[in-house]
């Protein structure tokens, strides 16, 4: 019966297979290095939609505008990515920015603000939508001016724009565009908002652009351009989500912005090489930003000269006196279990191309999967520290619902919902353990060996790392029924506390330390 159980981990993916329902956006630009036909099909399956990169407005007369060099893939796109993936879902994207010196958005508002230029707009969006077999329009990069006018004519641009859709929708009886928009971190600027009311009739949902927030260009100190957290600012993503939330946009109407692309700074002491450490500008390129695929390369960020941030959730490589802020794996997989815990939409993931491997795609998925079956154990939900302590939790939370033929709700004890880890732990400590199990393995020539397991499970789901068995360990209490054990105490997220337990003591420095492995860790609590 223990092989049978162990037999059961290869079946892992299938007892989340709802979390597919989540929306996850790449975004592909027709000038990637790779092009999409030369793309290994397996990319499209870790996404739902994909946009196109871009169109724009057309100076003179407000149209949406096609780059000559674009239209060949641009045609082409809906098609191939369909024969690879027949679900997934395309959009067209349409870039308002002229540069990075149109600061004002100048031709964006020229046509928001005039009902004949918004009609050309509108209009030949839809045309070329369908044109190119696109099932949607994606609007990028309106950022909020303290324009109060130019605020109220983005609403009834949305608002004119959704109409026509709609329109278009009946009179061709073809399913209505999906309509998006690229939104600002922050929802606001000074005293002026985005049209939050226009927003929610009208969008489907609002890309949270969480990144940009440092560049070498424009700061003397190295920074973390897409910070999820950040404890001596405003300036971070979770900030932005939470504004948006106060100024009215439903969480469910958000994804979160990924980026697959990072920063290099060069460092005025290589010895100081921490986040925040004196800089002098970019370093290898001209603005200091690389592809993921270039830093992982080129750049050889693997290994030792790599650090993870829990606090600000980020990585970094250092190369010298060249300092590279990026994401990576562990960055990835925290900041997609976050939009998963505060309820958001999905995420979108701009230059998906940047990762030719897709390792990024990858740990979103696995971020996705523990989190959303409660696999996810505490010093990763608190702190993004992975290592085979982890894999321990997650081998324990499977056990218990095998076991048990009931499903842990309660993913990191945040939620009143079925918390099966303490439903076990008082069973199994007022010897009623066999009350926990599942009646069809309700044996009595395997009764011993069935309440053995809940305590070893109960074992990997401890909230100390360290108080879990190693692999090893495990696998010799799976192999051998009388190898020793140690008694558990009641698990991780737990909501309960025994009288007898003695509390957990934390220092006013506000730091814990968890043994991972043979490795200790030292981290700071920011929040």
């Amino acid at each position: 019966m223990l092989f049978t159980i162990i037999s059961f981990i290869l079946f892992l993916p299938s007892l989340t297979s709802s979390s597919e329902t989540w929306i996850k956006v790449g975004s592909w630009s027709s000038g990637a290095e790779f092009p999409v036909a030369d793309i290994d099909s397996t990319l499209f399956t870790h996404f739902t939609h994909l946009t196109f990169d871009f169109a724009f407005i057309n100076t003179s007369t407000y149209e949406l505008s096609i780059v000559s060099d674009s239209e060949p893939s641009m045609f082409t796109f809906t098609q191939i990515v369909q024969q690879k993936n027949p679900s997934i879902v395309t959009l067209l994207s349409i870039m308002v920015l002229l540069g990075p010196g149109d600061t004002n958005l100048s031709t964006f508002y020229s046509m928001a603000t005039q009902p004949s230029h918004r009609t050309s707009f509108i209009e030949s969006s839809i045309d070329r939508a369908r044109h190119y077999g696109f099932h949607g329009l994606d609007l990028c990069c309106v950022t909020p001016v303290t324009n109060t006018t130019k605020m109220e004519a983005l609403g009834i641009l949305l608002d004119e724009w959704r109409t026509a859709i709609n329109r278009e929708s009946k009179t061709s009886t073809r399913s209505p565009l999906i309509l998006t928009m690229a939104g600002h971190y922050v929802p606001s600027k000074n005293s002026t908002s985005y049209p939050m009311e226009s927003i929610r009739r009208n969008i489907d949902w609002v890309h949270i652009v969480s990144f940009f927030y440092h560049l070498p260009t424009m700061e003397n100190f190295t920074g973390a351009h897409s910070a999820l957290y950040d404890p001596s600012s405003n300036v971070s993503t979770d900030y932005g989500i939470k504004e948006w939330i106060s100024r009215g946009l439903p969480a469910k109407k958000m994804v979160l912005g990924l980026v697959y692309e990072g920063y290099a700074w060069t460092l005025r002491n290589p010895s100081a090489n921490e986040i925040g450490s004196p800089a002098t500008g970019p370093a290898v390129t001209t603005d200091g930003s690389m592809s993921y695929k270039f830093i992982k390369s080129i750049m050889r960020c693997d290994g030792e000269n790599v650090a993870y941030n829990s606090t600000y959730v980020t990585n970094y490589c250092i190369n010298g006196s060249v300092w590279i802020g990026y994401d990576d794996v562990e960055a990835i997989r925290t900041k997609v279990s976050y939009a998963r815990e505060k309820g958001l939409l999905g995420y979108r993931v701009s230059f998906v191309s940047n990762d030719y491997h897709r390792v990024l795609p990858k740990a979103a998925a696995i971020g996705i999967t523990l989190l959303h079956a409660g696999y996810v154990p505490p010093e990763y939900v608190k702190r993004g520290i992975y290592s085979t302590k982890s894999d321990v939790y997650s081998f324990g939370v499977l056990l218990l619902q095998i076991i048990s033929g009931k499903r842990n709700n309660c993913s990191h004890g945040l939620h009143e919902d079925f918390n099966l880890l303490d439903y076990a732990y008082d069973l199994w400590k007022s010897g009623k353990g066999m009350e926990f199990m599942d009646p069809s393995l309700d044996d009595i020539n395997s009764s011993c060996k069935l309440v053995r397991c809940m305590q070893i499970a109960l074992l990997c789901v401890q909230e100390n790392p360290a108080d879990r068995p190693s692999m090893l360990e495990l696998s010799a209490m799976l192999k051998n029924e009388n190898a020793a054990m140690n008694t558990p105490k009641r698990p991780a997220f737990s909501t309960r506390r025994d009288e007898d337990e003695v509390p957990v003591q934390k220092s006013t420095s506000e730091q814990e330390i968890w043994s991972v492995g043979d490795v200790s860790f030292t981290q700071t609590v920011a929040r």
